[in-house]
């Protein structure tokens, strides 16, 4: 009786053939990904803004005091520049300063590869009266990829004068959003 040992393994071609396939399906995943990623930082950053909104909306609400939200510069004051990280604070005197330097919260600058920009009509901050509802003018801010994002999508954020936080998005990533009144937001 002859003894026949059955050899297993992978010839040199089936082994060329799996790296081959391999490696494209690769590239193809790492194409995604990264998109997938901005994606992912997209709906991180609103959400973030969200609850920073409405945040300041419920301290101003529970402390019965009113409440304003902005990036602060060296000198505690206000400054239209949203790529900084933003405080939320009491602001009894309406002077647009922290009362006795007391900061509740601040929020981190936007992640990359986003910026953001106001529509605060130059003014640089939203305020929250004691009842919750927005103090003065309304406002929103405008989250924008970076140029070199390929098809990275905008975002228009929000505060009606009730107070409350919305947001529109750019569902065809051309970096523009027509809002219902017929205003344009736009990313350069």
């Amino acid at each position: 009786m002859k003894n026949s040992i059955a050899h297993t393994g992978f010839t040199l071609v089936e082994l060329l053939l799996a790296l081959t396939i391999l490696s494209l399906v690769s590239t193809v995943a790492l194409g995604h990904w990264s998109g997938w990623m901005n994606d992912v930082r997209h709906r991180t950053q609103i959400n973030a803004y969200a609850e920073l909104f409405n945040y300041a909306r419920w301290m101003a609400a529970s402390r019965r005091q009113r409440v304003t939200l902005c990036p602060l510069d060296t000198d505690n004051r206000c400054r239209d520049d949203w790529n900084l990280p933003v405080s939320v604070f009491p602001d009894q005197d309406n002077n647009k300063e922290p009362d006795g330097n007391l900061v509740w919260r601040v929020f981190p600058a936007p992640m990359v590869p986003f910026s953001v920009r106001s529509r605060t009509g130059g003014r640089g901050y939203l305020q929250f009266s004691a009842s919750g509802m927005v103090y003065g003018a309304s406002g929103g801010l405008v989250l924008c990829p970076d140029r070199d994002i390929e098809g990275g999508k905008m975002s228009y954020m929000a505060v009606n004068r009730g107070g409350r936080f919305r947001s529109e998005h750019d569902e065809d990533d051309d970096r523009h959003i027509r809002l219902s009144w017929g205003a344009d937001i736009h990313c350069a």
